[in-house]
């Protein structure tokens, strides 16, 4: 199929804010930074999980489900805006979460995204063990539901497959024509890359709707450049069996991974990630979170003051969401 074929479910209005950073642009020297406020949506506080679930929640329904079953980390973005999109349409939702960071275990359960999952009605298990356990208890939530006479449809993580990723190649169409309209041509983008499907799916629009110069830096945020790397081919090839691609559109050259701050593991912050929300609230009143734009925005900071970009011009920061995961680790900046 084509991608302009392919069914979506509107669940945002769009598009989302573009613009200019100049406080930023100043601290950071001589470069000209942007913002793609992607934080700024409709399903409960926002981020960019939405963008995938309205191609996730067209193929749910084209399937015939009745409620939706995802998994994550107990303060994720993704099961949050999975689950505000399942109450938005009617749908139950059923939620696997395990904790990244046992030592934090009280301040995770105590608010941000596990208390807005609550309050929205999502049916909650919690879990220890990594995320093939998980999948492992998604599997089981799926057969006690079919047993109960349900059609749930299973959300992976991140919403991270070829149907979500489509939801980024339609943001970098929308980015082009915010830029054009502009006049400004960016030499890169940076975002936060964990389960990829964004990377991908901006990736593949930016060269499908024509733009083949901007760079698509992704910072990972829990795990080494290699392990991510391969991931994101993967992704990208999940997306090439939904739709058609051609075959060189993407090169080994265009996927490009800052291994350098995802610290310990995933969800643990690091003190570059959290003078980066600092500095970027002091200086935009714009909030980040230590678990993905943080460290994205800190991956950033440091590839342009070391100066490791090539020709930089009209730098872009894609802010992903999170702030709801700000409270849990209130501790890190009080």
């Amino acid at each position: 199929m084509k991608f302009e074929d392919i069914p979506r479910i509107p669940l945002t209005s769009l598009p989302t804010s573009f613009y200019g950073m100049p406080n930023l642009s100043k601290e950071l020297g001589d470069v000209d930074l942007y913002i793609k406020r992607d934080d700024v949506m409709e399903l409960a506080h926002g981020g960019n999980k939405t963008r995938k679930l309205e191609y996730v929640f067209a193929d749910a329904f084209a399937k015939g489900a009745d409620c939706v079953i995802t998994m994550g980390g107990i303060q994720s973005n993704h099961v949050r805006q999975t689950v505000s999109a399942a109450a938005k349409l009617g749908m139950d939702s059923n939620v696997i979460l395990n904790n990244p960071v046992p030592e934090m275990k009280n301040e995770l359960l105590g608010s941000g995204n596990y208390l807005l999952d609550v309050i929205m009605g999502a049916n909650v298990y919690l879990i220890d063990g990594d995320d093939n356990a998980s999948i492992a208890k998604m599997l089981q939530v799926e057969a006690k539901l079919k047993a109960a006479g349900k059609t749930p449809y299973i959300v992976p993580m991140g919403a991270s497959d070829g149907i979500g990723s489509l939801g980024y190649m339609l943001a970098a169409q929308e980015l082009i024509g915010q830029w054009s309209n502009m006049n400004i041509n960016p030499s890169h983008i940076f975002l936060g890359t964990g389960s990829c499907g964004t990377h991908a799916g901006l990736l593949l629009g930016l060269r499908y709707f024509g733009n083949t110069t901007t760079k698509v830096v992704g910072v990972s945020v829990s795990q080494p450049e290699e392990k991510k790397k391969q991931i994101l081919r993967d992704v990208i090839d999940l997306v090439k069996d939904v739709i058609e691609l051609d075959e060189g559109l993407i090169n080994e050259d265009d996927l490009i991974i800052n291994g350098d701050h995802f610290g310990k593991a995933y969800a643990y912050p690091t003190f570059e990630a959290n003078a980066a929300v600092k500095l970027v609230a002091e200086k935009e009143g714009i909030l980040l979170d230590p678990v993905y734009t943080g460290k994205a925005m800190a991956g950033m900071i440091e590839m342009i003051k070391s100066e490791k970009l090539e020709n930089p011009k009209d730098i872009v920061f894609l802010h992903t969401g999170g702030a709801p995961a700000l409270h849990p680790y209130a501790g890190q900046f009080l």
